[in-house]
């Protein structure tokens, strides 16, 4: 925290003599900045692109993608991603309720498992 405050306060002290504002010329996330006229402006850096691979799903697998809310064809790290958030979220130690919600989440845990089991083995097999 110190640089932080040091910095401030040496714009300050540069600045205080004339009659700009000190405030004006402290960029504090340095990057790229386009200026027009009299008006700057920060120009955001560039976002890596995202390549999403899918291939070719059999139909039997369209629901267990569906299961783990992924568009079919979706990568093996997708895949576990959204198996693992969806663990996270059904899970049975995780439940309040009663035993209907217990019931549930256990039905819920053995569809979410066995659909990523289902996946990851045809993707194995297609490595």
């Amino acid at each position: 925290m110190g640089g932080y405050y040091d910095r401030l306060g040496n714009i300050l002290s540069d600045r205080l003599a004339n009659d700009d504002d000190p405030f004006e010329t402290w960029e504090p996330n340095p990057g790229k900045i386009r200026e027009a006229g009299n008006a700057k402006e920060r120009v955001s850096t560039a976002k890596k692109k995202i390549e999403i691979v899918r291939t070719d799903v059999p139909d039997e697998l369209l629901a267990d993608y569906r299961m783990l809310n992924l568009p079919a064809g979706a990568g093996a790290e997708d895949c576990k991603a959204a198996w693992k958030r969806l663990l996270k979220k059904n899970h049975p130690d995780l439940v309040v309720g009663g035993a209907q919600d217990l019931e549930r989440a256990t039905r819920m845990t053995t569809k979410i498992n066995e659909s990523y089991k289902r996946i990851e083995r045809w993707l194995g097999a297609k490595r």
